[in-house]
């Protein structure tokens, strides 16, 4: 990954970020799931694994709906942002706000 996890700079980053994003956040919600409270981590992390969180709590997006988006050719926040409103072109705002909160 040619250093993908020290930072956004690096060669491969975006894909990394969006994987980890993903991956922070699904195992966020099953923590919290199985053990209660708030089991979300990361929040400081470059890649800003919240932006997934604020999808399904602020823009109303089901898992399903953001899992769909992560096909093979997303390769950076961007792309996944512009995915998204692609898809639900009716919540852009939302969308839009999840992001640039966090930087994107």
């Amino acid at each position: 990954s040619y250093g993908a996890y020290d930072d956004a700079t690096k060669k491969n980053a975006g894909i990394c970020g969006v994987g980890e994003m993903w991956g922070y956040y699904v195992g966020g919600l099953l923590a919290t799931r199985q053990y209660g409270g708030d089991r979300f981590t990361g929040r400081d992390y470059w890649f800003r694994p919240f932006i997934m969180r604020r999808l399904v709590d602020n823009a109303g997006l089901t898992q399903k709906q953001i899992f769909d988006c992560l096909t093979s050719d997303i390769r950076s926040h961007e792309q996944l942002k512009n995915r998204l409103i692609s898809r639900y072109e009716n919540r852009r705002k939302q969308i839009e706000e999840a992001f640039s909160v966090w930087g994107f």
